[in-house]
């Protein structure tokens, strides 16, 4: 006798069962809506602090994608368990399966729908990139310079600028010449500050190699990219202190651009500080700073000491120096320098030894150090330009750590 093994598949499931495929067809549904609901909710969790509003928007959109993402995560893996148990082999069962073959409405059902996701995805994103690259008509600017292995961050003091106990008159000459200048006179930090509420927008060069400024808490990273001045912007709506890193691999030092907190709890390297007001951010940082470079004092090695502290050359991430806290590893100790640079090169003295030094690194490399130092050019325009009333004061200072 044969055995037929012809299959119906218009055979008729019977109301009961059509019913009950309906309901565990909702429930599917809804579960798969929750549970993407679910995840993109429990993710960003994880997240940095969102301290821009720029975050809010980025964090809004990835939470949308997570929501799609895991709905259609789950509904694969759901229709692969499924398919498993329900057409799981049983034993004995030695049988075909049923020949079927394409299903034109399924297959366009899963075409259009991922098509409408992509394009509503697109559109949102979209909107979302234009609206956190929009510069508002009011807005803080700074410029920020990336170079190995360290970012400084050039404040402008204008007329307008000035401290409310400092008038023109009050500045030496060469001082109010740059200040009523068309650009301005700069001053430099290796902190970023900005208050609350205010757009900051952050202007972007490399001297060497490229970098790339990144802010987590903010949302935030744009590329510096060699010969190419980018920008990046963003609003602070929470005060405090947020690290900044480069997310390009820029030599041996790349770690040391990213901000650190020393032994003492001292913020090292670089940081955004957002205050919680202008009157605040005046007060506390930016009318201090502009009154050192304002009123330098007179000595040459203590002006040469405030240079360095306000990070305008990436010195500190490279050498050690005990004076500033400076605890790099990249380059020379320059604990003593004052004292051995004398003894470094036959025939030239400490001062001059400094100087060639600074302006030409390559010449002289201590044992067990390569060149990576930058070259700091005399010429306004050129690439790590260091004026010579800044070398100047820079060589007193070094010559003055003889312990």
């Amino acid at each position: 006798m044969g055995v037929n093994t012809n299959i119906n598949l218009n055979q008729q499931e019977p109301a009961g069962g059509q019913s009950l495929s309906v309901i565990w067809i909702v429930v599917a549904g809804l579960g798969m809506i929750f549970g993407g609901i679910l995840i993109a909710t429990i993710t960003p969790s994880i997240f940095p602090q969102q301290a821009s509003a720029e975050a809010v928007q980025v964090d809004n959109l990835f939470r949308f994608m997570l929501a799609v993402g895991g709905a259609i995560f789950l509904l694969v893996v759901g229709v692969l368990v499924f398919v498993i148990v329900r057409f799981r082999a049983r034993p004995g069962d030695l049988a075909d399966g049923p020949p079927i073959h394409g299903n034109t409405t399924l297959e366009m059902v899963w075409t259009i729908i991922p098509a409408i996701i992509v394009l509503v995805l697109t559109v949102y994103s979209y909107q979302v990139w234009v609206s956190i690259r929009t510069l508002q008509p009011i807005h803080n600017s700074v410029a920020a310079v990336g170079q190995r292995f360290a970012w400084a961050f050039n404040y402008v003091i204008t007329p307008e600028d000035l401290p409310a106990s400092v008038t023109l008159d009050q500045l030496e000459e060469p001082i109010r010449a740059a200040v009523t200048s068309e650009a301005g006179m700069n001053f430099s930090s290796a902190q970023l500050h900005t208050w609350m509420g205010q757009q900051m927008q952050v202007s972007l060069r490399t001297e060497d190699v490229n970098h790339a400024f990144w802010i987590p808490a903010m949302r935030i990273k744009q590329d510096l990219l060699a010969g190419r001045e980018t920008s990046i912007s963003f609003t602070p709506i929470e005060a405090g202190t947020y690290r900044i890193i480069c997310a390009e691999l820029c030599g041996s030092g790349h770690g040391n651009m990213a901000g650190t907190v020393g032994f003492n709890d001292d913020l090292q390297g670089a940081w955004l500080i957002v205050h919680p007001d202008e009157v605040t951010y005046l007060r506390e940082f930016y009318e201090p700073e502009a009154a050192k470079v304002l009123f330098p004092p007179e000595d040459p090695a203590l002006r040469g000491r405030q240079i360095l502290v306000g990070a305008a050359y990436p010195c500190a991430t490279c050498h050690v120096l005990d004076d500033l806290g400076w605890v790099g590893n990249i380059g020379p100790n320059l604990n003593n320098i004052g004292v051995r640079a004398a003894t470094r090169v036959s025939g030239l003295t400490a001062d001059q030894y400094l100087r060639n030094s600074i302006r030409h690194p390559g010449d002289y490399l201590v044992p067990g150090y390569s060149n990576l130092m930058p070259q700091f050019n005399a010429v306004a325009g050129e690439a790590n330009y260091m004026p010579d009333t800044d070398l100047d004061a820079i060589v007193a200072y070094l010559l003055t750590q003889q312990q």
